[in-house]
């Protein structure tokens, strides 16, 4: 399902599309971009990102959080068309709590499925914590969601997403437990970890079920609960596949209590640069530190809640 965001049309979740959330734990793809406009937009984070002058970290794999220093991505992640859909399933009040940049070049494998919802998986912290805590139960349909957008093609055959429809209504997998890491196995496609040692049925093969490809153009995203079981195809292409997801929270959920460093995928970074953006509403809890503006002193924006 596609819907043009131009204009003054209506920017929040139809009631059809609601439904189609609820039953299946994602909803998309829209379009935010023209097609020939995202690669030019990520070309210019890029540029940002080599040049910023107070980067959140030093890691070069670990790619967390670039929205807190690169411009460009600091004005994507409160873009009107993306915040009024997620105020119809969040509320008014929105914060952004982290970003990640996903690149699959050609060859690339796929990404193994996985399922998570406070976040713990493939992050070892000093204080084995989830990243988040949920303080309250929520009247809206959720706390937590996920919008993942494409800066490049995102085809079947360079390695676009993929979901099990309506497996965010139960638990598969343990994200609790710990995970080893090997880089050299096939059987680690989950960024060298091997998600299929969480499964609670370890005779379940989530390749037996209904599967949708989430096909996207340039320019366009999609919106998912991470607990909506996900993965992506191999990049079979000869062209680097460029997705960018931002991760939304209600704030009265708690984010990284106790944790202060993330060691993932080989590497070790800090969280003393970490703070959320408040995208939409209000922040009523004071659980989390608060950034007004990146850390070169570009101001976030913040969507007016009466704007609809």
């Amino acid at each position: 399902m596609t819907e043009s965001t131009t204009g003054k049309e209506f920017l929040g979740l139809t009631e059809e599309q609601l439904e189609f959330f609820q039953e299946n734990g994602f909803v998309g793809p829209f379009d935010l971009y023209a097609e020939d406009e995202a690669p030019m937009l990520w070309n210019q984070a890029m540029i940002e990102m080599v040049t910023s002058e107070n980067k959140p970290h030093n890691s070069t794999i670990i790619n967390y959080d670039r929205h807190l220093d690169c411009n460009t991505l600091s004005r994507h992640i409160s873009r009107p068309e993306i915040v009024h859909k997620l105020r119809s399933l969040i509320g008014d009040d929105v914060l952004c709590w982290k970003t990640n940049i996903f690149q699959k070049a050609p060859g690339e494998a796929g990404t193994g499925w996985h399922q998570v919802e406070t976040f713990v998986v493939g992050e070892t912290t000093t204080t084995s914590s989830p990243s988040l805590k949920y303080t309250e139960e929520s009247e809206k349909v959720t706390q937590e969601l996920t919008v993942w957008t494409a800066f490049s093609p995102a085809g079947k055959e360079n390695g676009c997403l993929r979901y099990i429809p309506g497996s965010h209504k139960k638990w598969y997998y343990d994200e609790s437990k710990p995970l080893t890491r090997d880089v050299e196995s096939k059987s680690h496609d989950f960024f060298g970890y091997d998600y299929s040692e969480l499964k609670l049925d370890k005779d379940w093969d989530p390749n037996d079920e209904d599967i949708v490809d989430m096909e996207m153009k340039p320019g366009q995203f999609v919106i998912f609960l991470a607990k909506c079981i996900h993965g992506s195809l191999p990049n079979v292409s000869d062209t680097t596949r460029l997705g960018f997801a931002s991760r939304y929270v209600s704030p009265s959920v708690k984010v990284y209590e106790d944790v202060d460093s993330l060691s993932e995928f080989g590497d070790t970074i800090s969280l003393d640069y970490h703070g959320s953006v408040l995208v939409s509403g209000e922040d009523n809890y004071g659980h989390n530190r608060i950034h007004e503006k990146n850390l070169n002193g570009f101001p976030f924006e913040k969507v007016d809640i009466d704007e609809r």
